[in-house]
């Protein structure tokens, strides 16, 4: 959106919310290019995503036993189909509409904003429990819990989902014009969730360049996962942080943020095939690649049991 040279309707648009008394700006972009072509770059990748997500949810939910390491990533690309559906659906009413506001949008909002908080939570949880099987092995093996897996992602889903019901809460008894509770929910996952990621994430590379290669594609995929989740998705945190301080900022990096999270969603399933690749053999199956990856959690934990043991 040109902040300098609003279109007629955004100018009508902004006049008819201040007089319901309404503090908000119903962004109509229908007349920028720029915007037009974040559009269309953002449905492709959510179409692109959300048939990498599918077919790693079929392949693994089909496959893999319960109560596994594996029951995370079926999560994460659970929230990551989600949150490519949801956008999607956001970027096609944009196409008709123009609009970036009121109760449809609202509502596809707080959907994309249970997905993308879920996402986040579950690879907070993914980076810190790959950090406690590596460092203390022994005992992760002895003292985790049979169900953890499957209980921990009931939990997170049930807190992001309570999370957004207030969020959906508030903006519906302020109207729909309540701006900045949004941006509240994205600032309370950057403070609970960055410093734990990024912690973890040195953690994991410095541990991965001390273990076998036997032992390095679980954490392979994990750190790149990791990685390339700071890099393009935790971007969309930074900017409504420093929207909500800095009214200057352009309503354009928000839709980049929002390019780079679909980005970010639908290169996971990409990371996980070329992890399971192993170069000079015979290619298996996409759900044997998979398989191979996920599966190899418990043989990576009963190795450094083993190396630990040794060196005790």
């Amino acid at each position: 959106m040109d902040m300098t040279s609003p279109s007629p309707f955004t100018v009508s648009t902004q006049i008819n919310a201040t007089s319901a008394g309404k503090n908000r700006t119903c962004y109509d972009s229908g007349i920028n290019e720029e915007v037009l072509v974040y559009a269309i770059f953002t449905i492709l990748f959510c179409v692109l995503g959300m048939l990498g997500n599918g077919l790693v949810i079929w392949l693994l939910g089909s496959s893999v036993k319960r109560n596994t390491f594996a029951i995370y990533i079926i999560n994460l690309s659970v929230a990551d189909f989600g949150f490519l559906t949801f956008e999607l659906i956001i970027e096609i009413h944009w196409l008709f509409t123009h609009l970036y506001c009121d109760f449809p949008y609202e509502l596809f909002q707080t959907g994309l904003l249970l997905m993308y908080s879920t996402g986040q939570f579950l690879l907070t949880v993914i980076s810190i429990d790959r950090c406690v099987s590596v460092l203390f092995p022994i005992w992760y093996r002895c003292h985790r819990p049979v169900h953890m897996f499957t209980t921990v992602c009931i939990v997170i889903w049930a807190i992001s989902f309570i999370l957004s019901s207030i969020h959906f809460t508030i903006i519906a008894v302020d109207g729909f014009g309540n701006s900045y509770t949004l941006m509240y929910q994205f600032i309370v996952n950057a403070v609970l969730c960055l410093p734990l990621m990024t912690i973890s994430s040195v953690t994991l590379f410095i541990k991965i360049c001390f273990i076998s290669k036997s032992q390095r594609k679980l954490l392979t995929a994990v750190l790149l996962t990791l990685f390339f989740f700071l890099v393009l998705a935790f971007p969309l945190n930074a900017f409504y942080f420093i929207q909500y301080f800095s009214k200057c900022i352009h309503p354009n990096f928000v839709h980049y943020g929002y390019l780079c999270t679909c980005i970010n969603s639908s290169i996971n399933p990409l990371i996980y095939y070329l992890v399971g690749r192993q170069k000079g053999k015979t290619q298996r199956s996409i759900k044997d690649l998979l398989q191979k990856v996920f599966k190899e959690e418990e043989n990576c934990t009963n190795q450094m049991e083993t190396s630990e043991g040794a060196t005790i």
